[in-house]
């Protein structure tokens, strides 16, 4: 579900993941994405945050910022990511669209995702493995 307003967005999604893969990306994507973090509930799987956007102050030029909230919730089979990035104070109206930081949120996660997804693992140690390798970097095990 993809909700846009004129002061923020808000995105509701399912993945095929256990929840805590899915906390740990998210949380991969705030660092990148340069989240200042108010409050991290590692076990409810709840961050509260801010981000400084790419829009300025109409008055002075400053860089605005936009709170962030992301939470991962299990489900029967994996589990529901949401992204609500909105602005401190409600607009009335905006010309411009408010849902490129979710949409860059999104983009990165989806990104990760895939990633882990293709990684391999050792079948003996579990370590993850280089695409190419015929045997463990670390065990040594054929793979």
């Amino acid at each position: 579900m993809h909700v846009n307003g004129s002061g923020g967005s808000f995105i509701e999604n399912n993945y095929n993941l256990a929840p805590a893969v899915a906390w740990e990306l998210g949380l991969q994507v705030c660092r990148e994405m340069k989240v200042d973090v108010e409050k991290q509930d590692d076990a409810g799987m709840l961050l509260n945050g801010s981000l400084l956007t790419g829009e300025k102050s109409f008055l002075f030029g400053r860089p605005k910022r936009k709170e962030i909230v992301f939470a991962v919730q299990p489900l029967k089979d994996g589990c529901t990511v949401i992204v609500d990035i909105h602005k401190k104070r409600i607009e009335v109206y905006s010309l411009k669209p408010q849902n490129r930081e979710t949409d860059q949120f999104v983009a990165l996660f989806e990104e990760k995702v895939q990633a882990y997804l293709e990684q391999r693992n050792c079948p003996k140690c579990r370590a993850v493995l280089p695409k190419n390798a015929v045997f463990c970097p670390f065990c040594g095990a054929k793979v």
